[in-house]
């Protein structure tokens, strides 16, 4: 397993470990703090797709997804 720098962090080390590996084909699954931009470019780059936690300290994200998985299961707010 390749090492990162010392002042090294999640959010940065996971980018650069994605560079790294071979994810063609893969589903990606991170937990919120990884649920930044610059890892799904590198998953998307990577040729892989990715399952990223959405919590909602991002209203009005969350609420834009919500509402697409309510409309998908027929409960959409009138």
């Amino acid at each position: 397993m390749p090492k990162t720098e010392e002042k090294s962090n999640e959010i940065t080390a996971i980018p650069e470990l994605i560079r790294q590996l071979d994810l063609r084909g893969c589903i990606i699954t991170i937990d919120a703090m990884g649920c930044q931009k610059e890892i799904a470019k590198e998953i998307r780059l990577a040729e892989a797709d990715y399952v990223l936690a959405l919590k909602e300290n991002h209203p009005l994200m969350h609420e834009e997804i919500a509402g697409c998985f309510r409309s998908q299961i027929g409960l959409a707010r009138q």
